[in-house]
């Protein structure tokens, strides 16, 4: 299941999801200097108290200014070198909240850290600038579907499938700010079909671990994902795709399985009473059959109800000398 799951990640990533991210969009570097700019005249009434700032800064620390940090920080990004431009531009987030982060975004998902992109990413949504806040929203929806891609176990299909459906709302929130981008657009369409890949293999990789389960009788782990597998569906159906076929198909299966073992357990307490009956009206044989036959269904109610098998078992031992009995004469019976 585990080399299922990557086939299924890598081979939509490689459909082009990630291609957009920066194409038709500015560089780090541009979009740093023309928001400097924008920001020039915003900051013009602050900007003696920022001089005198920095200077304490310098005179007392000897550190680089944020600014400084910003320039060197993105032209290691340029270079290549994304993990001297992560440690550069974290510097930068204190002073330039805005465009740091989202600088520092860029820096950590080209590094491979897509978590921390996300999460810078976000940051920088806190901006009033409406076109800083359409970039991050994008950004931020590929961070989430990058993550994606590095998870590779089927017990990770369900949180991929909840990036995936932030993602879309990402890429949702970027298309209202910029109605024209058609990339969010292509985006959007991506992830959500990648959410209902997602949650329709976590629907199947269900029900194939409960069969699995139930070959090896372990019939209340079985019925647990049975279970499961019938909530994960009818989600998908009610939420992502009312009219997927192949999730439809499942449920009258999940549902056959789980009232065969409702009737395992009602059949193997059925039989219990039963037996006690013959055996106080001294029908000892049919009372034998009765308790020592084991079926699959009687190996699914003992797993399920464990106490069931008790029950059973201190039944036999009770009458153990007659039953015993009964058997050997019926093996003398079969002989002649």
């Amino acid at each position: 299941m585990k080399s299922y799951f990557r086939i299924l990640i890598l081979d939509f990533r490689f459909s082009g999801l990630r291609q957009p991210f920066f194409k038709k969009r500015p560089t780090p570097l541009e979009f740093h200097k023309s928001a400097i700019k924008n920001q020039k005249s915003k900051m013009a009434l602050c900007l003696p108290v920022i001089v005198i700032l920095s200077c304490f800064t310098l005179t007392v620390h000897s550190e680089e200014t944020p600014r400084s940090a910003m320039r060197k920080g993105l032209k290691a990004y340029g270079a290549g070198d994304y993990t001297n431009a992560v440690v550069l531009l974290e510097k930068t987030v204190l002073e330039f909240p805005n465009i740091g982060n989202y600088n520092l975004g860029h820096a950590h998902y080209r590094n491979g850290d897509f978590e921390k992109a996300e999460q810078a990413f976000n940051e920088a949504l806190r901006t009033t600038d409406l076109e800083l806040q359409a970039k991050a929203y994008f950004n931020r929806g590929n961070a989430l579907l990058a993550r994606t891609t590095v998870m590779t176990g089927p017990e990770q299909i369900g949180l991929a499938a909840e990036l995936a459906f932030r993602a879309s709302d990402m890429f949702e929130k970027a298309i209202l700010l910029d109605p024209e981008d058609l990339a969010a657009k292509q985006n959007f369409e991506r992830a959500q079909q990648l959410q209902l890949t997602l949650e329709y293999t976590q629907g199947k990789w269900l029900f194939d671990h409960a069969e699995s389960l139930l070959q090896e009788y372990k019939a209340k782990d079985a019925q647990k994902n049975y279970q499961q597998a019938k909530v994960q569906f009818e989600h998908l159906l009610e939420n992502v795709a009312p009219d997927h076929g192949e999730s439809k198909q499942y449920l009258p299966k999940i549902a056959a399985r789980l009232e065969l073992l409702r009737n395992a357990v009602e059949e193997a307490e059925r039989d219990l009473k039963i037996a006690l009956q013959q055996i106080n009206g001294y029908q000892y044989i049919l009372a034998a059959q009765r308790l020592t036959t084991e079926t699959d269904n009687r190996k699914y109610a003992y797993d399920i109800k464990p106490d069931l098998k008790k029950q059973y078992e201190e039944m036999i031992q009770k009458n153990q000398e007659v039953l015993k009995i009964i058997q050997e004469l019926s093996t003398l019976n079969m002989i002649k």
